[in-house]
């Protein structure tokens, strides 16, 4: 998502929109998300400083860690940035700068992108184990069958 700053206010401000995740860089290798990324950025510009706080809606297609079957996953997602105005016409690259001054975002003055913000936001707050449920009786570990929907065959022959 680009800023075109020569548009942007001085003060407080809000921005919405509604983003196709592939435009952030979000592929299938990193996520399936179903719909679009639902995006309210709240700025404050002071000068060339522009201070964002996003929050960001998705429903990402997970894959259980126990039962293996698919599951919508909502989440609400927020993160900051701070951005300033590169002044060093020695710059090469925006993320030497990020890595120099530990997390500032920089722009040429004319153009905000916030692209890759929105993306580690998406990849950072997906769930390390998700789970369909919390109950979530996963597959046997014997048979395979899922145990969620009912006794399994291990469990059916021991019985029978």
């Amino acid at each position: 998502m680009q800023i075109d700053l020569k548009h942007l206010p001085q003060g407080r401000s809000t921005l919405d929109d509604e983003l196709p995740p592939e435009s952030v860089g979000i592929t299938r290798q990193d996520v399936t998300v179903e719909g679009p990324l639902k995006l309210r950025l709240s700025l404050d510009r002071r000068g060339d400083e522009v201070w964002i706080r996003g929050k960001l809606q998705l429903v990402a297609v997970q894959e259980c860690s126990r039962c293996l079957t698919d599951f919508k996953e909502p989440l609400d997602l927020e993160f900051e940035v701070f951005c300033a105005k590169v002044h060093s016409p020695n710059v090469v690259s925006a993320s030497v700068v990020d890595e120099d001054d530990q997390g500032v975002h920089v722009h040429d003055g004319r153009i905000l992108s916030v692209d890759h913000e929105i993306r580690e936001a998406v990849i950072l707050g997906l769930s390390m184990k998700p789970l369909c449920k919390d109950t979530c009786a996963g597959l046997c570990p014997t048979c395979g069958d899922d145990r969620n929907l009912g006794p399994c065959r291990c469990a059916r022959a021991a019985a029978g």
